[in-house]
């Protein structure tokens, strides 16, 4: 397999990173790599990232809103969010019903589309990457998804794509990394 190549930053992308104020992503795949581990007696969990933990706190010091809109309602999900201080919105129907938490989000903080960078990895985010001001998938997302998008990460879900992400968003702005 041929390694990923860094994102390229062009002109272009740089002005649409500089206007985010909100970073809101999907769940399963983007937290995780997808996979759920369930034991015997029915109980979920799924493997995370530290290094996407510290990624977030990097955001909310630069004053960058944070938030999980998930197709499953899942306390795990909750769980994550809450340690990370970041709004979690659970058991979205579909991509539309994303889309509209999206604009809800938006509305509350007084944001328009293009102060919204939105991380997804599979069909029912297609709706909200495509209102989003900057698209993101990571690289194990789904095909169609990574030829639409702004930028492809490097890393896959669960392997510390937030944190990556995290990093090119406050680059871009001219802030330092600072946790």
């Amino acid at each position: 397999m041929i390694a990923p190549q860094p994102t390229i930053i062009t002109a272009m992308l740089e002005r649409k990173l500089k206007l985010v104020k909100l970073f809101a992503t999907d769940f399963d795949g983007i937290h995780t790599d997808g996979t759920v581990m369930v034991d015997e007696h029915g109980t979920e969990s799924v493997r995370c990232s530290r290094k996407d933990g510290l990624g977030y706190n990097m955001l909310a010091k630069a004053g960058i809103h944070a938030c999980v809109i998930s197709k499953e309602a899942n306390p795990v999900v909750l769980r994550r969010c809450e340690k990370l201080k970041i709004l979690c919105h659970q058991k979205v129907a579909d991509g539309q019903g994303k889309l509209e938490i999206l604009k809800r989000v938006m509305e509350e903080l007084d944001l328009r589309p293009a102060n919204v960078l939105y991380m997804g990895d599979d069909l029912n985010d297609l709706q909200a990457l495509e209102f989003a001001g900057v698209s993101v998938t990571v690289r194990d997302g789904h095909e169609y998804l990574r030829k639409k998008v702004d930028i492809v990460t490097t890393r896959a879900g669960g392997d510390h794509a937030i944190r990556e992400v995290c990093e090119l968003l406050l680059t871009a702005q001219g802030r330092s990394l600072e946790f």
